[in-house]
């Protein structure tokens, strides 16, 4: 483990607690409200009774810190996602008669003793005290060891394997992609959230083989384009160079369909991205959402094939939040404005290009992680190309729609009329 986690955080019984930054109240915030908006979409037919749910936490540290603002004692991690549980499974048995369930494991991992010990320590004085051992169950070991025999448990215990990693490393080591590969391809419910260093990486990014071993040992060597990170360099395009193949080597490597880059910046320290990776568009929706809910912020748009990063900056004054990484992109309402028009303009374009129909939710599906929108922006650009009449949608029922809120699954989207693009 690196030397300055192990400085900036400690946990033992007795000892002070460490500081949590802004920027990780922020994190926490996006965690805890995408564990809540999961759950709601899950059980969003009321006639479900029931939602069994595993998440695994591949850096729980103690569990506690002190609000560098505020000095008062703040959850972690691990008590961050048990009352998001707690909070959602409330909230969807208000008013109800017959109470409905979250049946959820949590695993806690840490490879220090003393923070397991610590943490164990807390949930003993906690509300949770009694799901110790019975639903939430902690390991003292490194992630990418503790990870196989995680993820076989949560493999048999049942056919949905509906679960969420939660891996907040330090810096970029900690997390292997071919372990990453493997949640995704041996758990088919499930999606991954972590945090990845991005500028640590900065030195070792170049083609010599000492600088490439970083990649190497982390499974990224392979997705990158070295030449056309040597064409950006002399463009004087370094930074973005590393952004853009990082961003497809990790999506790439992964596995997954779908991909959101949270860009991170703190008042000191290096910027990181907070990634989700998930295989469904339904779960990268819910996520695009929480950022557009979270930021007033700034949004860099030199991904290849259109793969974003999103933007959170600590400010100069203290309690205050905003989202910067350049100013093309502030999410604000401006910001949207724009997004929809360029959308407006693209999805015809993109319909065009496939020469047929294509079902609403195809759509969704193929562009979602190469736009800022999430669902709702897509369909009002759907409903702008409607009253252009470039687009039309006909719905299951033989009718056609004069507005994209009434699209569903399977209604077919396609061109209206002849055009020439300029491509």
């Amino acid at each position: 483990m690196p030397k300055k986690k192990k400085e900036k955080y400690t946990w033992a019984i007795g000892k002070p607690l460490p500081n949590l930054d802004e920027h990780s109240q922020a994190k926490h915030r996006i965690i805890s409200d995408y564990i809540q908006r999961y759950v709601e979409v899950y059980m969003s037919n009321t006639s479900i009774e029931g939602l069994r749910l595993s998440i695994v936490d591949g850096f729980s540290g103690g569990g506690k810190y002190r609000d560098i603002l505020t000095n008062e004692t703040v959850d972690g991690s691990p008590f961050v996602i048990l009352n998001a549980i707690k909070e959602v499974e409330e909230r969807i048995n208000k008013d109800r008669i017959k109470r409905r369930s979250i049946d959820a494991h949590y695993f806690f991992i840490d490879c220090i003793k003393q923070h397991t010990e610590f943490l164990k320590n807390e949930i003993q004085q906690s509300a949770f005290k009694k799901e110790l051992d019975e639903n939430i169950f902690l390991h003292t070991d490194i992630f990418a060891r503790a990870a196989p025999a995680v993820i076989d448990k949560i493999h048999k215990r049942n056919k949905a394997q509906r679960c969420l990693f939660i891996l907040d490393q330090y810096a970029y080591k900690d997390v292997p992609f071919n372990t990453v590969h493997y949640i995704l391809e041996k758990l088919k419910g499930s999606e991954v959230i972590l945090t990845f260093n991005v500028n640590a990486l900065m030195n070792y990014f170049s083609e010599f083989d000492a600088n490439r071993k970083a990649l190497e040992n982390i499974h990224l060597d392979q997705y990158i384009d070295w030449k056309r990170v040597a064409a950006l360099k002399e463009a004087g395009k370094g930074r973005a160079a590393v952004q853009e193949q990082l961003a497809n080597a990790i999506y790439r490597a992964s596995g997954a369909k779908h991909i959101t880059l949270f860009f991170v910046t703190p008042k000191s320290g290096l910027t990181y991205w907070l990634v989700h990776l998930s295989k469904v568009y339904r779960a990268r929706d819910v996520m695009m959402s929480l950022h557009w809910k979270h930021s007033n912020s700034s949004f860099s748009h030199h991904m290849a094939e259109g793969i974003f990063s999103l933007g959170y900056t600590a400010t100069e004054t203290p309690g205050q939040s905003s989202f910067d990484l350049v100013t093309e992109f502030d999410f604000s309402t401006d910001a949207e404005t724009r997004c929809i028009r360029r959308l407006s303009e693209d999805i015809p374009r993109h319909i065009f290009n496939l020469n047929e129909p294509i079902p609403f939710s195809f759509l969704v599906d193929q562009i979602g992680s190469y736009t800022p929108a999430a669902e709702n922006q897509i369909r009002k650009a759907l409903t702008s190309g409607l009253k252009n009449k470039e687009l039309k949608i006909l719905s299951s029922s033989g009718k056609y729609l004069n507005s994209a809120n009434q699209a569903k699954a399977g209604d077919l989207i396609s061109y209206n009329q002849k055009s020439i693009f300029v491509l």
